[in-house]
């Protein structure tokens, strides 16, 4: 695949937070929990008691762990840690078959108000039109739909750093 047609199936999303990169990057892996929403929208399984959690360092997992024992959900596995500028993981889905997954690149730039927050999530190309992650969506539509995921995420993100910022 090229470059152009890697960037085709890939969603960028970015925010300022009112943090320096370090915190930035601090808040986005060890407070996930306090900013990545509940919801079936943003929660792998049904329940609504979760907490997420990244494991630190390359090989790491972002993990969904249920209140009630369950076996956690390894939501990705960890590819670059470079606290503060990158964090880089392979993400997936309930939905998803074996092998199958995306691949997200976080960014923390320091810009004058704080970091900027960079998100690039790809991979999407590789999923058929009729796969469940695409909830019947396609081309710019599926691709605004992940934008205003990963949108929400990074509001949230953005008032758990206003919160620790003053």
């Amino acid at each position: 695949m090229s470059e152009g047609q890697r960037e085709q199936d890939a969603v960028h999303t970015s925010t300022v937070v009112s943090v320096d990169p370090a915190l930035a990057f601090e808040i986005f892996t060890d407070e996930v929990d306090s900013w990545w929403k509940h919801g079936p929208r943003f929660r792998t399984g049904a329940r609504d008691q979760s907490r997420m959690r990244f494991e630190a360092g390359v090989g790491g997992r972002l993990l969904e762990v249920f209140d009630d024992d369950a076996e956690p959900f390894v939501l990705g596995v960890v590819t670059v840690w470079e606290p503060p500028r990158q964090l880089c993981f392979e993400m997936r889905g309930r939905d998803f078959g074996p092998g199958e997954k995306t691949d997200v690149e976080v960014r923390f730039e320091t810009t004058r108000s704080g970091t900027r927050v960079s998100v690039i999530h790809r991979g999407w190309a590789a999923f058929a039109s009729d796969h469940p992650v695409r909830h019947g969506l396609t081309g710019d539509a599926f691709g605004a739909m992940m934008g205003v995921f990963w949108g929400d995420l990074l509001v949230a993100l953005g008032d758990r750093s206003r919160s620790r910022s003053r």
